[in-house]
C-alpha cells in the first residue's frame, strides 16, 4: 500500500489530505473547510481500481486570486511606512493569496465522472508520485486479467 499525505492549502498548510493506493482501491481522505481555513469534517472515498479509467495531472492558474493577492501585496507595501505591522500582515496575506492562485490538480476519471484533488503548487511532486502510483496500480490490475501475459511470464 502506498500512502501520500499532502497539504491542501497554501496559507493554512496544517490542513492535510491523504490518498492511499493499493492493488484494489484508491482511498481518498480529504479535509473539508469552511471559508477555506475552518475545518469542517472530512471527505472520504474508496474508489475500486476497476472503476478508474485513468488519472491526469495539470497545473492551473486562477487569475482572480493572483490579482487580488498582488493588489493586497502592493497596498501592504505602500502602508509599511504608516503602520509597519498592518503593512506586513497585508504583504504576507497578499503573497499567500497570490500563491494560492497557482494550483496543481489531479484528475481521477471514474465511471464517467472526474474527481479533482487540488493542492498548492509546492505539492506538485507528491501529486506526480501519486499519479504514477495510480498508473502502476492500473497497469498491474490490467496485467492480472491478461492471460497471454500470464502464460508468457509462466514460461520464462
Amino acid at each position: 500500500m502506498k500512502e501520500i499525505q499532502f497539504s491542501t492549502s497554501l496559507l493554512f498548510f496544517w490542513i492535510k489530505g491523504k490518498v492511499e493506493v493499493d492493488n484494489r482501491f484508491v482511498k481518498t481522505n480529504l479535509s473539508n473547510t469552511f471559508l477555506g481555513f475552518i475545518p469542517a469534517g472530512k471527505d472520504q472515498q474508496n474508489i475500486p481500481l476497476k472503476n478508474i479509467s485513468g488519472a491526469m495531472l495539470s497545473t492551473k492558474y486562477f487569475i482572480k486570486p493572483i490579482i487580488l493577492g498582488l493588489l493586497m501585496f502592493l497596498i501592504g507595501f505602500g502602508s509599511l511606512g504608516d503602520s509597519f505591522v498592518f503593512g506586513l500582515i497585508l504583504l504576507i496575506l497578499g503573497v499567500g493569496i497570490a500563491g494560492s492562485g497557482i494550483q496543481t490538480i489531479l484528475h481521477i476519471e471514474k465511471s464517467g465522472k472526474t474527481d479533482l484533488i487540488s493542492v498548492p503548487f509546492f505539492e506538485k511532486q507528491k501529486m506526480q508520485l501519486l499519479n504514477n502510483h495510480i498508473h502502476d496500480a492500473l497497469a498491474d490490475d490490467t496485467d492480472k486479467t491478461d492471460l497471454n501475459l500470464f502464460f508468457d511470464k509462466k514460461s520464462q
